[in-house]
């Protein structure tokens, strides 16, 4: 199978940035919808905390919401003790 084949370019507006990535066809609208969520975030944390700090502290919060709201997740902490249990398992052989 051609992974080059199965890859769409496309391009992204994230904040005040067009970013162009490389997608696998049919995932476009993930990467559409998580760049408008990552946009919208950016500009709440912007409009509480323009003026006093700066745009790199601002995208830094932003990314830390984000990881929290992420790392929170059943999901998340299922895949996490998952790996080690796989680490742990591979010690043990």
């Amino acid at each position: 199978m051609d992974m080059k084949a199965d890859k769409k370019k496309i391009t992204l507006q994230v904040y005040d940035e067009q970013i162009e990535v490389n997608v696998i066809k049919g995932e476009e609208d993930q990467y559409y919808d998580a760049a408008r969520f990552v946009t919208k975030r950016i500009l709440t944390y912007y409009k509480l905390h323009s003026g006093w700090k700066s745009t790199h502290t601002i995208l830094l919060m932003t990314m830390l919401d984000i990881a929290i709201n992420l790392t929170s997740t059943n999901e998340y902490k299922k895949g996490h003790r998952s790996i080690w249990r796989k680490i742990i398992e591979y010690l043990k052989s």
